[in-house]
């Protein structure tokens, strides 16, 4: 989905929400003032939309947060220390930042406390805004996650994003006197607030202490590794090359290669070649594999992703981007499944970052570890560690190591058979 589609959507959104409450509730600022009302609503639907699918995913919000804390040192090194500080509690800054939203987008449709959500509101743009103008400026995290991995928004779509918001913003402070509550009651009003509040806190801890509830990544079940890593039939986009050219006189004009060469310009010895000013002009940009960076490293550092996805019938990863990081005791029940399912020919190796000596030394002989960047392996799972099961290439499921079920179980639900080794 494009930005365009996303805010249409939302767009689509606050009007049905803005004709439901007038006919609902039939609050004092609709009619005259329904322009006002549908900007409320549409801030409010915003926050609550955006505040949702990040809380569906709170690990990959910090994750992009402990992004720009760490960015943030070679910018400002004097406060390095506060950087580092931020970067250790990032989860915990995901999850506050995630609940105040989705908290301010109920209070401004309710009309609880207009000034203060307002406040809190631009605030809490205002701190939006300024990262996204420094990813749009510095080219650095390329996805602010303003919509976790829903839908992935270029820096400067996202800047001009927050400051349409800013401006939306203080036209509400302007009419904030129309900020009428739906409900009469007061304290109705607030035990709703309250209560959606913590429904919103326990669904961020939901989808940290278990897998996110949906995965919009690309390593969701169904996925075909094999395919995902193929760039067969990819779109290899359209790059045109700028030369610049130059006269003694100081006269100067800009061609396209493919003019360059057509009209075979080098033959006028008037005009010279500036290498020093050929540019790249992005016309399109080429279309990447859905599965990236996946290049998976033995013991004996020979790359062996292709020949382990190729492997027929199941097995399993079992994935730890740190393992200094990792929970210890997670892997003793990840070791007594898969000891069980190897006596029956399914077997498992380990995917890691760290070091593969550490790492073997939490496997119970269970498995061997393998290396493979940080990055997909958080793409891949948001556990550490977590289990995936795969059959002929294609993901059949994840698993936290919270929540890891026995292999009976695993066999009961996928009908698995004890197969051959290979």
């Amino acid at each position: 989905m494009s930005i365009f589609g996303l805010i249409g959507l939302i767009a689509a959104i606050a009007f049905a929400v803005t004709i439901v409450i007038g006919l609902l509730f039939q609050r004092p600022e609709q009619g005259s003032h329904w322009l006002i009302a549908y900007i409320r609503n549409f801030l409010a639907v915003f926050f609550i939309f955006s505040g949702v699918v990040k809380a569906i995913d709170p690990v990959g919000t910090s994750i992009k947060i402990g992004e720009y804390f760490n960015i943030f040192t070679e910018y400002v090194p004097a406060l390095t220390p506060l950087w580092d500080f931020l970067a250790g509690q990032s989860l915990a800054v995901s999850i506050f930042t995630i609940v105040l939203e989705i908290a301010l987008g109920v209070s401004l449709l309710l009309g609880t406390l207009p000034s203060t959500t307002l406040l809190f509101y631009f605030g809490l743009t205002l701190f939006f805004t300024i990262l996204t103008a420094f990813s749009a400026y510095t080219g650095k995290v390329t996805d602010c996650g303003c919509f976790g991995d829903f839908v992935k928004l270029k820096p400067f779509e996202s800047f001009l994003k927050d400051v349409g918001l800013m401006v939306l913003i203080f036209l509400m402070i302007a009419f904030r006197k129309h900020i009428k509550p739906i409900f009469s009651s007061k304290g109705l009003s607030l035990g709703i607030l309250g209560v959606l509040t913590l429904a919103a806190l326990g669904f961020n801890l939901r989808n940290y202490y278990d897998l996110p509830i949906v995965d919009f990544r690309a390593y969701n079940v169904g996925t075909n590794l094999i395919e995902g890593k193929s760039e067969v039939g990819l779109d290899p986009g359209e790059v045109k090359i700028m030369y610049t050219l130059e006269k003694e006189n100081g006269e100067s004009k800009v061609v396209s290669s493919d003019d360059y060469m057509a009209q075979k310009m080098w033959e006028d010895k008037a005009w010279k070649l500036n290498k020093d000013k050929t540019t790249k002009q992005v016309i399109r940009e080429p279309e990447l594999p859905k599965i990236k960076d996946f290049m998976i490293f033995d013991a004996m550092d020979q790359e062996v992703a292709d020949s382990i996805l190729a492997k027929p019938g199941y097995q399993f990863f079992v994935a730890a981007h740190d393992i200094g990081k990792s929970k210890k005791n997670g892997f003793q029940k990840i070791n007594q499944t898969l000891k069980k399912a190897a006596v029956e020919g399914i077997t498992a190796i380990g995917l890691t970052s760290s070091d593969l000596t550490t790492a073997n030394t939490l496997t119970d002989n269970a498995y061997k570890f393998h290396t493979l960047d940080a990055t997909p392996i958080k793409t891949m799972i948001r556990a550490n560690p977590g289990v995936v099961l795969l059959k002929d290439g294609v993901v059949m499921a994840k698993w936290h190591h919270r929540v890891f079920p026995t292999w009976a179980e695993i066999k009961k639900q996928f009908n698995i058979k004890q197969q051959p080794v290979y």
